[in-house]
This record gives structure tokens, sequence and C-alpha cells, in this order.
């Protein structure tokens, strides 16, 4: 409170209790126990520990916090592409079958017609199929779910055999899909075959197919 807020009143009171006190004078040695008093609560600066650690300014907090949070954000974000790039890879295999944008000198092609799948068509198509690193392209249209618990599957027959080689299996997410799958060896190819295969069932064809083609 300051002087200007005490009212005539209340200056009359204090003026009348000062009155009515007994003067009582001062302890000789009041001096020198209030110096005594006041060493003892002060802290001397050697007193700090040597190892001891400052305290940090608020405003150095906030700002460290600030940007361990940006840092937090930033490979929360990285995470997230590097999850995002991992996926679009898998799902460019899924869809290539991991074939060379170079696969070879075509070496024959032909239509794809429908077996157990009404409405399915494409073409098939043999690129560098006589030597090392030959391709199947396979692109088809029209292309139904597999029935739950199955997947189609690719073969290759070689001329003048009997038993067809898988070179690829896939689960469809459209109707139309395009495969570019690698040859099992240099030869001449008869036909190509898309199998219906039970998830996890014999590594022989099912005997069932969707589509095939065969090569003049």
């Amino acid at each position: 409170m300051s002087t200007d807020d005490i009212t005539p009143e209340d200056r009359d009171a204090m003026d009348a209790m000062a009155r009515a006190l007994p003067r009582v004078s001062p302890s000789p040695d009041l001096g020198d126990r209030i110096v005594a008093a006041a060493s003892a609560d002060a802290t001397p600066a050697d007193a700090v520990p040597a190892d001891a650690t400052p305290a940090q300014p608020l405003a150095e907090v906030i700002s460290l916090d600030a940007r361990r949070s940006r840092r937090r954000v930033v490979l929360s974000s990285l995470a997230a592409a590097a999850c995002a790039a991992a996926v679009a890879v898998g799902v460019t295999l899924a869809v290539t079958g991991g074939g060379t944008s170079d696969p070879g000198p075509l070496t024959a092609s032909t239509a794809i017609v429908a077996q157990a799948g009404d409405g399915v068509s494409g073409t098939a198509a043999l690129y560098g199929s006589e030597q090392a690193g030959g391709m199947v392209q396979v692109r088809l249209s029209g292309v139904p779910a597999p029935p739950a618990n199955h997947h189609y599957e690719v073969w290759v027959l070689e001329k003048g055999s009997t038993e067809m080689t898988s070179v690829g299996s896939f689960t469809p997410s459209s109707r139309s899909v395009d495969l570019m799958l690698p040859l099992p060896a240099p030869a001449d190819y008869a036909a190509v075959d898309i199998s219906v295969e039970p998830n996890g069932g014999s590594p022989a064809h099912s005997g069932t197919s969707l589509a095939g083609a065969k090569f003049a």
C-alpha cells in the first residue's frame, strides 16, 4: 500500500495507536544480530558444487522441445515415405514379374483364349525365348477375381514336352493384368496357360485353366 492510499481517518487511527504504545529502545546489539542473520542466509558463490548444471532459461527449453518435435515429425515423414516406396516397389514387381525394360527381340506372339473365365481375353508374347534371359509377356483383360483361397498361375510348355513349367503367380487387383515373366530356360515354346490354383496347394498344375494360348 502506498502513502497515497492512506485516508485521513487511517492516519488519525495510526497516530492514536502510536501514542498508546509504550516507547521501547532498540537493543544495542540489534545491528550486529541483523548482519549475522543476513550472513547465515546468504549462499557464497564458491559454495555451489563445481559439477552443478546451471538452470536452463525457459525460452531455450521451449526452443529445444520445438526442435525435437520437428525432428520427430521429419523422421516420421521420412519413415512413411520409405514405407510407401517399398509398397510401390512390391506392387511393380507383382505386376511386371521383375522383368527388364529390354526383354529382347520378339520371338512369337498369339491371342489368349478363355477357358474357364468367360470374357477373358488378351495376348501372349515371347521375347528372346531361345536364348538366356528370355521373357514371356501375358496381357489379360476381363480377369475375374479368383475363387476364395485361390490364385492364378502362369505356365509355359516347351515343344515336344507334356509337362508345363510354372513361371509366376498373381492375384489381380483389377480386371486388367500385364505381366512380364522370365522364362525358365532357352527353348522353343509351344503354349502358355493361366491356371486356377488353391493357396498353399500342390506345386503341380491343378487341371483348371482360366485361359491359354498356343504359339504357331
